[in-house]
C-alpha cells in the first residue's frame, strides 16, 4: 500500500502535505517525484496522488484519483477513558497502539491513586501537541480514515462529564462478566492506573451508567488492559 499522509484538502488537484512532514518525506523516507502516495482528509475519505514538489519547506502532491470513502474504520466507535499511568511512556503506548487498533478517541485524566502533576498551560499544550503527533503518525502508518481525538482533563469528575452512551468499567475482579465484543456502536471504556480505581471511583463510574467487565483471571498492566479491550471490541 502507498505511504499514507493526512492533509487538509484544498480545492483542485494540487494538495500540500503538512509542513512538519517535509523532513520525514525527503530525508527519512527518501521519497522522489512521481512516487504514488495515499492522501487521507481525516474525515473518512482518501485519494491517490503523486509527489510533485520536493523542497526544503513544502511537499505537494497532485491527485490522480477521486476522493473515496476509507474502508478501514471499524463500525463500532470506542473511546478510551485512561487514568494517567505513572510514566509517560505508558500513555504513549495506549495512544499509539490504540490508534492502530481503531479507537475513535482518548480521554486522559488523573485518579485518586495516580494524581497527575499540575502543570502550566504552556507545558500542557506541548504535551497535547506531542500526543497529537503520535496519534497522527500511528494513523498514517495503519491507514486510518480519521484522526482519533485526544482530550486532557484535570479531574476524574470532569472525565465523567465527557462519558456519554454505553460505558464499560474494566475491573480486575474475575467475578465480573467477561468483556463482550457485541453490543452498541458507541462505547466508552474506563481503564484505571497501575493501582486501579478506588471503590468510590468505581461507584461513580457505575453510577454514570457503566457496567463492570473483566478481561479474564490474570491482572494486566494498565497499558495492556486498554489495548486488550480494544482488540476484543474491535
Amino acid at each position: 500500500m502507498p505511504q499514507c499522509f493526512f492533509i487538509e484538502p484544498t480545492v483542485g488537484e494540487l494538495q500540500y502535505l503538512p509542513d512538519d512532514k517535509t523532513h520525514h518525506v525527503v530525508n527519512v523516507l527518501k521519497m522522489h517525484r512521481n512516487e504514488t502516495v495515499r492522501l487521507h482528509d481525516g474525515q473518512g475519505r482518501w485519494a491517490l496522488a503523486t509527489l510533485e514538489i520536493l523542497g526544503k519547506r513544502k511537499v505537494s502532491a497532485r491527485l490522480t484519483s477521486a476522493w473515496e470513502p476509507v474502508n478501514t474504520e471499524p463500525e463500532r466507535r470506542v473511546t478510551v477513558f485512561q487514568a494517567f499511568p505513572k510514566t509517560g511512556d505508558k500513555v504513549e503506548q495506549v495512544l499509539q497502539h490504540g490508534t492502530e487498533l481503531g479507537a475513535v478517541g482518548f480521554v486522559l485524566f488523573p485518579s485518586e491513586r495516580a494524581q497527575a502533576r499540575m502543570e502550566d498551560r504552556d507545558r500542557i499544550t506541548r504535551k497535547v501537541e506531542r500526543w497529537e503527533e503520535l496519534i497522527r503518525n500511528a494513523a498514517e502508518q495503519s491507514g486510518r480514515g480519521i484522526l482519533p481525538s485526544i482530550t486532557y482533563v484535570r479531574s476524574f469528575e470532569e472525565a465523567l462529564t465527557l462519558a456519554k452512551g454505553a460505558l464499560v468499567l474494566l475491573d480486575e475482579d474475575a467475578a465480573n462478566p467477561p468483556l463482550s465484543g457485541t453490543g452498541g456502536q458507541d462505547l466508552g471504556i474506563f481503564v484505571g492506573s497501575e493501582s486501579g480505581f478506588t471503590a468510590l471511583e468505581k461507584k461513580a463510574i457505575l453510577g454514570a451508567g457503566a457496567t463492570a467487565a473483566s478481561l479474564g483471571p490474570r491482572t494486566l498492566r494498565t497499558e495492556t488492559a486498554a489495548l486488550a479491550a480494544l482488540a476484543k471490541l474491535l
